[in-house]
């Protein structure tokens, strides 16, 4: 297999622990852009070799595709796994980072690269245990409960553009992005600040949900199967990588399970286990570029997330 074209691959297999399922799990995948460094002066794996290299490493938790829009590199794409995998082989994560750094590969440099993530529509919606019961409460009509479990994701995705719009300033900067590079990942709003216009738009998102013109929005919704956010800069550097994985999962998570006031805090802390949310708070609080910098404490916007009752599994019977 190795390098692949773009978009040439369509094989996908799930990463999970052995108790977990599609619809209580958000199964993510990445998509890390890496190219040559031009100011090495040695010579550099091509990126042919490059990926036959991470191949021989990894096994099948990556594939390898051509990006002529990033120059002469490549394009690194997890196949999708949960967040359980992710941490319970995370020394792999390390890995693939630490070869590519060693072999003179750079993503921040030039401003070209990302880090996208994907995430599985079907966890957006209903668990398992909810949609059994709206399964029940429909008679088996499992046309109706797809639908049902349709617009419960689609207020999921609403949820995420809320939050990203209302945490712009803040989410750029974690990102690593700088604002001219915005083109590839634009907001839906000019500032982030009106939260009326922010749920307005929101809500308006999904009624173009599958429509071309949002593939470069920093919510992009276009795919069939996962939601993707594209806010992220590329990067090699282990704190920046988890950090900004872990607040991209955190945001979906939240917007999918989360009822109550949400602050930027609690897009940090929410089901992290301590050494994790030390880990980004540091990386947030800490970062050695001033002005990106991020006082977590000082951000005072709130968001509350409400469900839609209408949606409730209990909300439906056969017939109504």
């Amino acid at each position: 297999m190795t390098l692949l074209r773009y978009h040439g691959f369509d094989n996908w297999q799930n990463f999970m622990l052995d108790e977990e399922n599609e619809r209580d799990n958000i199964l993510f995948g990445f998509e890390l852009e890496a190219v040559q460094d031009n100011d090495f002066n040695g010579e550099i794996l091509s990126p042919e070799e490059m990926a036959e290299k991470l191949e021989n490493e990894f096994g099948d938790l990556f594939v390898y595709e051509r990006d002529g829009s990033i120059g002469y590199g490549l394009e690194i794409i997890s196949n999708p796994m949960t967040k359980g995998y992710y941490e319970k082989n995370i020394n792999k994560l390390k890995k693939l980072l630490n070869i590519l750094n060693e072999f003179h590969y750079v993503s921040t440099k030039g401003n070209k690269c990302g880090l996208h993530i994907h995430f599985n529509r079907k966890a957006l919606g209903f668990n398992s245990k909810e949609y059994s019961s709206l399964l029940s409460n429909l008679n088996n009509n499992i046309r109706k409960a797809e639908e049902v479990d349709h617009k419960r994701a689609n207020k999921t995705i609403e949820n995420m553009v809320a939050v990203m719009e209302l945490y712009r300033e803040e989410l750029i900067k974690i990102s690593g992005r700088n604002k001219s590079s915005l083109r590839w990942c634009q907001f839906e709003t000019s500032n982030g600040y009106d939260i009326e216009v922010i749920k307005k738009v929101a809500k308006d998102k999904i009624k173009s949900d599958r429509n071309r013109h949002n593939r470069y929005k920093v919510v992009n919704t276009t795919n069939e199967k996962t939601v993707e956010i594209r806010l992220c800069r590329g990067t090699l550097l282990w704190e920046s990588f988890n950090t900004r994985i872990n607040l991209m999962y955190n945001i979906v998570n939240v917007s999918r399970n989360y009822q109550g006031l949400i602050n930027l805090e609690k897009l940090i802390v929410y089901k992290n286990d301590d050494k994790t949310i030390q880990m980004m708070k540091n990386y947030i609080e800490n970062n050695d570029i001033e002005n990106r910098k991020v006082d977590i404490k000082e951000v005072k916007k709130t968001i509350l997330l409400m469900p839609d009752n209408s949606l409730r599994p209990s909300s439906f019977m056969f017939g109504k």
